[in-house]
C-alpha cells in the first residue's frame, strides 16, 4: 500500500464533538451538539476547503432514549467530500481519538471523572451501512485494516462522498444528564 504520509498529515481535520445532556423539571429531556471543525489545504487528496469548518447539529434529545447498555440516539450525518485523489484509488478513513474506557470502538467523553459530565454515554462513528467505525487511540495509519473504515472508491474526476454517522450510545448504564465532549481527528490514507 502506497500511503502517502506527507499529504496525509495535511489533511488532518480536528473533529468536536459535543453533546449536553440536561435535566428538565424532572424529566430527562436534553439537547445535543455536534461540532465538527478542521483545517483543509490545497493538498492532493483532502477534504474539499468549503468543509473546513462544519456544525453538525444533533437535535433535541432525551435521555431515555438511553436507558440500556447498547440503546443509541438518533444518527446524524456528516458528510466528507474528498478532491484531487488519484482516480479509481481507495480512501480510508481513520479516527483518533480517546477510546470509552467500557467499549475502546467508541469515543470517550472529555473529562468523564467531572461531576457536570454526562456518565455512562459515548459516541459511536458509523458509516452509511451502519458499520462502526471503532476509534484508534495511538496510531494515525494503523496496519490492521480492522481500525479504519471500509474503502471508498475515487471517480474518474478524483472525487469521493463520504458519510459518516455519529450517534451516542449508553454504555454500561443508563446515561444520567450532563456535558459531554469528545475530541477526535480523522485521517485519510488511500492506495
Amino acid at each position: 500500500m502506497n500511503i502517502l504520509k506527507q499529504n496525509l498529515y495535511r489533511t488532518a481535520c480536528l473533529l468536536m464533538v459535543s453533546m449536553g445532556l440536561y435535566s428538565y423539571a424532572h424529566a430527562d429531556l436534553g439537547t445535543y451538539n455536534f461540532t465538527l471543525k478542521g483545517n483543509a489545504t490545497n493538498s492532493t487528496c483532502g477534504v474539499e476547503e468549503s468543509q473546513a469548518h462544519k456544525i453538525v447539529d444533533m437535535g433535541l434529545n432525551s435521555t431515555r432514549q438511553l436507558k440500556t447498555p447498547g440503546d443509541k440516539g438518533p444518527r446524524v450525518a456528516i458528510p466528507f467530500n474528498l478532491v484531487q485523489c488519484p482516480a479509481g484509488a481507495e480512501v480510508r478513513f481513520t479516527f483518533m481519538g480517546e477510546q470509552n474506557p467500557v467499549n475502546n470502538q467508541l469515543l470517550a467523553l472529555s473529562n468523564p471523572n467531572a461531576t457536570s459530565t454526562a456518565q455512562h454515554v459515548a459516541i459511536e462513528l458509523t458509516d452509511s451501512n451502519r458499520n462502526r467505525v471503532p476509534i484508534t487511540k495511538t496510531n494515525r495509519f494503523p496496519n490492521d485494516v480492522s481500525s479504519k473504515s471500509r474503502p471508498f472508491l475515487v471517480d474518474a474526476n478524483g472525487n469521493a462522498s463520504v458519510v459518516f454517522y455519529a450517534n451516542y450510545i449508553a454504555t454500561d448504564a443508563p446515561a444520567t444528564p450532563g456535558f459531554a465532549n469528545a475530541y477526535a481527528e480523522f485521517w485519510i490514507d488511500y492506495q
